[in-house]
């Protein structure tokens, strides 16, 4: 499945600011070809934007209102996603809810009115999600409740004039949690446009995965929060190995949609490595890879190795995190076209700089390169092919 977006997230912390300074926005937009922006609905405890029925104060939303105008500004044809904003116990204002969760009729008035304000600014909504992460939220939507507010948010968006956005769901914080999207589909609702949902590297059950994308059937499979974990602290090269695999359980499995929770401008390791994992995939066909180790990508300590398509650009990773093991002379032999050029090789170790280090050599032959992966090492191989 091609990768064919790919989303900045305004709901991480100061995003809609690091968005808007030091041309970081033109380098998502333009250089790598981002897609779309993931921004917050409030009316949590926080940020009480919601008071009361028909009414939004503006003030809440004016950051990323006007982080979302300057990127209309850089691509006209943005995708806007708009995702209820996470708050414990408030995540809701208490007039559109009970003691049994959100109240159906409430809180689609909730959402229609922040979705007229939105029109109202020149920002419409393309994809909506009307939950985040129901784990920690007290709005108890599950897939009866679900149904409801969609059918009377259609009802709703009709009355006023507006633009019906697809409806993304579940977007629970991990896959196959209380078997919703099973619960979903035997149902026969037609009342979700877009598979959607978490899959933190601490939480990798592949089996659940697999298995929600499953009774999403031919739905668009969108990954709406890829993480960074930040434990084990003292150890970066595993807590990105582990987000590398997350990622790519997901690539491997056939969603073709991503934005990561707080994407920074490159300073510092974690933000080049989380970079080099992110630029070559945008509009990216995934490539079968046959390494040692297998295909399975459990054990962290195996090398893994995967490969994108980008237009006539091959990306290659392969990461090394075994402290005891270096393959030399490992070779990358191709089923069919052929190397243009030099490959460009970037190593990232123990002690060296956060832009790790370049070098580039030439290929053993027209389809193949051998390199050494030294232990504990991410490494990516760039090139131009002829296929």
């Amino acid at each position: 499945m091609k990768i064919n977006r790919f989303f900045y997230d305004f709901k991480s912390p100061s995003a809609p600011r690091k968005f808007s300074q030091n041309g970081f926005a033109k380098t998502l937009l333009e250089d790598y070809g981002f897609h779309g922006i993931r921004t917050s609905i409030y009316g949590t405890g926080k940020k009480p934007a919601h008071p009361e029925p028909g009414v939004v104060l503006e003030e809440y939303y004016r950051g990323e209102t006007d982080g979302l105008k300057l990127a209309q500004k850089i691509r006209p044809d943005l995708i806007i996603f708009a995702s209820k904003k996470l708050d414990g116990t408030e995540s809701f204002p208490e007039w559109t809810k009970d003691g049994n969760g959100v109240i159906p009729e409430k809180y689609a008035i909730l959402v229609t009115d922040y979705l007229e304000y939105m029109e109202k600014e020149g920002l419409r909504v393309d994809v909506l999600a009307i939950d985040n992460e129901r784990r920690f939220n007290e709005g108890d939507i599950m897939p009866d409740k679900h149904r409801s507010i969609v059918e009377e948010l259609r009802r709703l968006m009709k009355k006023r004039g507006l633009h019906m956005p697809k409806i993304i769901g579940h977007e629970d914080f991990a896959m196959g949690r209380d078997d919703w999207m099973k619960r979903f589909e035997k149902e026969g609702d037609d009342t979700m446009d877009i598979f959607g949902g978490h899959y933190y590297p601490e939480w990798r059950h592949l089996d659940r995965l697999k298995s929600d994308l499953k009774y999403a059937g031919k739905r668009e499979k969108w990954h709406t929060e890829l993480h960074w974990d930040s434990k084990p602290a003292d150890d970066p090269f595993m807590v990105a190995t582990k987000a590398y695999l997350a990622l790519w359980d997901c690539t491997d499995n056939g969603m073709n949609a991503f934005m990561w929770w707080d994407l920074n401008p490159k300073k510092g390791l974690r933000n080049h490595l989380m970079h080099a994992v992110t630029a070559p995939l945008v509009n990216a066909w995934p490539i079968k890879v046959i390494d040692p180790d297998g295909s399975e990508t459990v054990d962290e300590m195996e090398l893994h190795t995967r490969a994108f398509l980008q237009d006539d650009t091959l990306t290659i990773y392969a990461v090394n995190l075994d402290p005891s093991k270096a393959w030399k002379d490992l070779r990358f032999k191709f089923a069919s076209g052929r190397i243009v050029g030099e490959v460009e090789g970037r190593q990232w170790a123990d002690g060296g700089p956060a832009e790790g280090k370049v070098r580039s050599f030439s290929p053993f032959t027209r389809s193949s390169f051998r390199v050494d992966l030294a232990p504990r090492t991410v490494n990516v191989f760039a090139f131009k092919i002829n296929r």
